[in-house]
């Protein structure tokens, strides 16, 4: 799966709390199985910006390995970790969403 704009949430968009929770509601069901797959239709671009993070980060480290590849693979390394953390928080905060949604059902 590539990366691609899902809803209003792109890749490189910061998600809140909010705004998921709006991505929850406008689905119009209190199904599980259908906020589960609008979860997982979240998280899929995220899992790949942070498989891609983890990828730029280890060819980064590569790359610094050769001083004249350094002038590459520190960025490459610098912009791997911000992936990875974006993502990271992008997931989480998805996470916590998703969580707080449904346990507002179960109340």
């Amino acid at each position: 799966m590539g990366i691609k704009n899902i809803e209003g949430f792109g890749s490189f968009r910061k998600m809140d709390k909010q705004s998921v929770t709006g991505f929850f509601k406008a689905a119009g069901t209190r199904d599980p199985d259908i906020l589960l797959m609008k979860k997982q239709t979240l998280i899929a671009p995220n899992k790949s910006l942070k498989i891609a993070g983890i990828g730029l980060t280890v060819l980064g480290v590569l790359m610094t390995l050769s001083i004249i590849m350094a002038i590459l693979g520190i960025p490459a390394v610098l912009a791997g970790v911000w992936m990875w953390w974006f993502s990271t928080r992008n997931i989480s905060v998805v996470e916590a969403a998703y969580s707080e949604y449904t346990a507002t059902d179960r109340a």
